[in-house]
């Protein structure tokens, strides 16, 4: 786990303190989640209230009316502000009361805490640590989400597990030919040491497969049974963006000296913003750009990536369950957790810098 076992020397109290790194951005919400009525969520254990003002504006508050702590997403929006649910105090979207039922005067510091937003890519995104810091220019640049070219499809759930278990196993290629055997597994992928990177704040991986069998997924998209070159590339970029390149070619059509065009190419993104110790909000997105027109083919990969990712979330739900039952219980790494262990590094070294340690 990232910070939780890897920054030591430390007491309980600090501890609670630096799980996750807050001078970034994390996805809240898909655009469409945000209705009429006020939503309530937590990220990185605080409270926060998403609404649309009156001009149709999103706006993020924390959610907890100044006055009695009533949960404000118990409430509802009357004229573009935020009404509590129990005195009927108004917030407007910068987080200032502006209104108190039966009295002229606003008592002074009447206000909330307001949270950064950017929208982008059909996302909103949240700026968690210091609002001054909060620069749009950070937003990870996910360009097939809005590229005609592209067709794109994804979706938020809510998991049962601690939001670096969900990263690690996006990580851990070499878990696909046991959890998913009937879709992208392949022993191919654990026969093939990755080559990893690491630079700057990020780390990357790249796997080349040539002349090997298609996974049953990629037989079927690219019609056949007969060997392919196949690529799995992938970058980790904090907090918690992994971002995919993966594909398949007919075997020896030149795919690794970059002509693709005997072949499928897809692109995922894996979002996981922090709820709790052991919640998280799981964002994916899968791109392609072959047959964007193709709605029956939409459907089938919808079905099947929804199928692979849910896969993965029940091993870590379960994972999450075992360490809950043994805590302080110490695992063992074996060679194919490279890639794991060094974003496991770089997190650590991130979010002790963040927090003066």
């Amino acid at each position: 786990m990232f910070a939780r076992n890897g920054i030591i020397g430390i007491n309980e109290h600090q501890r609670s303190k630096i799980l996750y790194l807050r001078n970034c951005w994390y996805i809240a919400a898909t655009l469409d989640e945000i209705g009429n009525a006020p939503i309530g969520r937590t990220f990185l254990d605080e409270p926060v209230v998403l609404f649309r003002d009156g001009d149709g504006k999103i706006a993020a508050l924390e959610d907890r009316c100044c006055h009695r702590q009533l949960p404000l997403s118990m409430g509802r929006v009357v004229g573009g502000r935020l009404q509590c649910g129990y005195h009927g105090l108004e917030f407007d979207r910068s987080g200032a009361c502006v209104k108190v039922p039966g009295q002229n005067r606003v008592p002074p510091g009447a206000a909330v805490r307001r949270y950064p937003l950017q929208e982008r890519h059909d996302w909103l995104w949240i700026w968690m640590g210091d609002a001054a810091a909060a620069d749009p220019a950070l937003i990870p640049d996910v360009y097939w989400r809005d590229d005609p070219g592209w067709e794109a499809w994804g979706a938020h759930w809510n998991v049962g597990c601690a939001y670096d278990l969900l990263i690690e196993i996006q990580l851990d290629n070499t878990h696909a030919p046991f959890v998913h055997p009937d879709t992208l597994g392949s022993g191919a992928i654990t026969d093939t040491p990755p080559n990893v990177e690491r630079t700057g704040n990020s780390v990357s991986a790249a796997r080349w497969m040539m002349d090997v069998a298609p996974s049953p997924t990629f037989s079927r998209a690219l019609g056949t049974e007969g060997n392919v070159d196949r690529w799995l590339l992938w970058e980790f970029s904090p907090p918690s963006l992994c971002a995919f390149d993966i594909g398949c070619a007919y075997a020896g059509t030149g795919a690794d000296k970059g002509d693709r065009s005997q072949g499928i190419t897809l692109h995922t993104a894996h979002f996981m913003t922090p709820e709790s110790r052991t919640r998280c909000h799981y964002f994916w997105s899968v791109g392609r750009n072959y047959k964007i027109d193709d709605d029956a083919l939409t459907d089938v990969m919808t079905e099947e990536f929804s199928r692979i990712f849910q896969e993965d979330v029940e091993v870590v739900e379960a994972q999450q369950k075992s360490m809950d039952a043994a805590p302080g219980w110490k695992a063992i790494d074996v060679n194919t957790d490279g890639p794991v262990l060094q974003a496991r590094q770089l997190m650590q070294r991130l979010i002790a810098g963040e927090a003066n340690l």
